[in-house]
């Protein structure tokens, strides 16, 4: 895809928070339906934190995201659109993987259209508005500045401490993950529905979630995708707006 082309794709599989930390089974299948995705010819749009960190610069590339960031760009050589939107545990991918492991790359948010429909994506983890500790912290982390200080770090130094504090992290600001905040999610697909997408779709919260506003041809939707750890569930859409909750199964389609 040229660099600025709009995104469009007959059939897509839509995943996020796989959180891959090591080389296992979820690594694998990860790739796995990559794969697949190549040979369906279905593009794939990954909505954050695929690691659970990643920093876009080459020399903070932790040694066991180097084979999975190789092979997805051997298939999107090979033809696999690949799509990304940046999550919360993600760091300036977009200079350093748009053009060569991703067609794309988003820091907020992404339109397509797909199956002929029109998708927002997002990460979403700007969705709850309450969470004032996480929007500050946000800020923070993402600022150019910051980043480029502790990044000139050397990469024995940089990488192990980041790791540290990413397991400090998951422990911090329980009352905020605690919850689905259906609320302002929703707030949030009307917004883009009255902009005129026919999907919104989410990631963040680790919890599966489908709903649906309105009928007919004139129905919405709004899908928040659970966590790939967690059983490798994607969500699919393909022709004239069929779409759903699938499990990943080796061997199997991954649409219908």
């Amino acid at each position: 895809m040229e660099k600025g082309l709009p995104i469009s794709a007959d059939r897509a599989v839509f995943l996020s928070d796989a959180h891959l930390n090591q080389d296992d089974i979820h690594s694998r299948n990860f790739v796995a339906l990559a794969e697949n995705a190549a040979a369906e010819n279905a593009a794939v749009f990954l909505l954050g934190d695929v690691f659970d960190l990643w920093f876009g610069s080459p020399g903070l590339t932790f040694h066991f995201q180097k084979p999975v960031i190789s092979r997805l760009r051997e298939l999107r050589r090979g033809g696999l659109r690949l799509y990304y939107v940046e999550g919360n545990r993600d760091f300036y991918l977009k200079k350093y993987h748009e053009g060569s492991t991703f067609d794309a790359v988003a820091e907020a948010e992404m339109t397509a259209t797909v199956g002929g429909r029109r998708v927002y994506l997002s990460h979403g983890d700007a969705v709850n508005r309450a969470d004032i500790p996480y929007r500050f912290w946000k800020t923070v982390s993402k600022n150019r500045l910051s980043y480029g200080a502790v990044s000139a770090l050397p990469s024995s130094i940089f990488l192990p401490l980041a790791d540290w504090f990413e397991k400090k992290l998951k422990h911090t600001n329980i009352h905020f993950r605690s919850f689905f905040p259906e609320k302002d999610c929703r707030e949030l697909a009307l917004r883009q529905f009255a902009a005129g997408s026919d999907f919104a779709i989410l990631g963040h919260f680790h919890t599966e979630r489908l709903l649906r506003y309105g009928e007919g041809d004139a129905e919405k939707t709004l899908a928040v995708l659970p966590s790939w750890r967690e059983n490798w569930r994607y969500f699919y859409l393909a022709a004239e707006g069929k779409s759903g909750f699938r499990a990943y199964r080796p061997g199997e389609k991954l649409l219908p």
